[in-house]
């Protein structure tokens, strides 16, 4: 889970999913339909970090819902 945080808005969790690529590593955010890649892990999740402080915008919807809560649920 990424907690991110704005200086004017309050901060908000999104699931993000990390996975190995034939190119290093990816971190999609599905909710908001944003996806980074890095050599490794902790790169490709600062990139989503840097992506998300880039353009706020994409949070946009989440930080409208009225009842939300992120749940990580395992099958």
């Amino acid at each position: 889970m990424l907690h991110v945080t704005d200086r004017e808005r309050d901060p908000v969790k999104i699931a993000v999913t990390v996975e190995r690529a034939a190119a290093g590593w990816l971190a999609f955010a599905p909710e908001i339909r944003a996806t980074a890649q890095g050599s490794t892990r902790e790169e490709a999740m600062a990139n989503l970090l840097s992506l998300l402080r880039t353009y706020p915008d994409l949070l946009a919807d989440v930080r409208q819902a009225e009842s939300r809560r992120v749940e990580l649920v395992a099958l």
